[in-house]
């Protein structure tokens, strides 16, 4: 475990962290066993299990000693990667293996644990050549279909529709694609809730009593069950869209679009060229726009109509 003499405090926050071991806590999420010094509650944990990963608190560098590339928010070398957000904190990210949390001492729980489970787990992800799509995704037992798109179309939104209608979803906002024993793409368990809007929740007629993503923002973490059995094979990708028209329409996309639209609706798309994950993201992608159908579907941008939209899409997604 990581090892790191200070200490943080918070009046709804408090760790020391004092050159000793501290408490582990296992989870288990888009097919990767965790074993972390940091309790993450939008986990169901497990019991003592033979870790991929392994997240500690520790001292972050403010810059890596070999720059491969960068952003706004990040530097990115072979097998490294370092992330900075004002407020919160430094995070590095090595080998797909393990990662390190160097807290501001004002930071939030829940705001370490965004960034962590968020960007940070993304760039894991990639470091350990796995494709994951921005996007959620559903299943009724038989197939499972991601819904990806551009931010703040309603990826969500739909999913939780959908989830009012019967079927379960897998999935939020990362879809994790992996291959089983029958070589069938299938969409890893992921973070087991949605993260809705108020305005999404109140037209759902669903309670608002929940937690905040962040505090100073009206958007909440709905639990959703975690599914037991293996999910089933990965058969369709949607790519939604809003405009102003009135009526909701789909068509089959094909050919190259394929394997553009789904580059571009990578999560995290500015990381794999920094990170020299180019050749093994292309490999994927490749793969998998041969096996699957893929959909685009629109709907206006007013009303929501989230139910009558979810009703429209259960016959695309299921009965096509």
């Amino acid at each position: 475990m990581f090892r790191h003499l200070c200490l943080i405090k918070h009046d709804r926050f408090v760790v020391y962290l004092c050159q000793k071991r501290l408490n582990k806590y296992y989870y288990k999420v888009y097919g990767l066993n965790i074993c972390s010094e940091l309790e993450l509650p939008e986990l169901s944990p497990v019991q003592n299990i033979k870790e991929d990963v392994i997240i500690g608190f520790g001292k972050v560098p403010e810059h890596l000693p070999k720059v491969r590339g960068s952003g706004v928010l990040f530097e990115a070398a072979l097998n490294d990667f370092l992330f900075k957000f004002e407020g919160i904190g430094r995070y590095r990210v090595q080998y797909g293996r393990r990662i390190i949390i160097q807290p501001e001492r004002e930071a939030l729980p829940a705001e370490i644990r965004l960034i962590l489970l968020g960007s940070c787990i993304g760039a894991l992800l990639h470091q350990r050549g796995m494709l994951a799509i921005h996007g959620s995704a559903i299943t009724d037992g038989k197939q499972t279909t991601i819904l990806s798109g551009q931010s703040g179309v309603g990826k969500s939104s739909l999913a939780a529709g959908l989830l009012e209608l019967g079927y379960s979803v897998i999935a939020d906002d990362i879809s994790v694609i992996g291959l089983n024993g029958k070589q069938h793409f299938i969409v890893e368990n992921g973070i087991p809730h949605l993260k809705l809007w108020k305005d999404v929740l109140v037209h759902l007629n669903q309670d608002v009593d929940l937690t905040k993503v962040r505090p100073q923002f009206e958007k909440y973490r709905k639990p959703i069950p975690v599914l037991e059995d293996p999910p089933p094979s990965l058969s369709k990708i949607i790519i939604l869209s809003a405009s102003n028209s009135t009526d909701f329409s789909y068509s089959e996309i094909l050919g190259r679009d394929k394997f553009h639209l789904l580059r571009n609706n990578t999560y995290r798309l500015q990381f794999i060229d920094k990170m020299n994950q180019t050749e093994a993201h292309f490999r994927n992608l490749s793969q998998l726009v041969n096996s699957i159908q893929m959909f685009h579907a629109n709907r206006p941008h007013y009303p929501q109509n989230i139910l009558e939209f979810a009703k429209y899409m259960s016959e695309i997604i299921f009965k096509t």
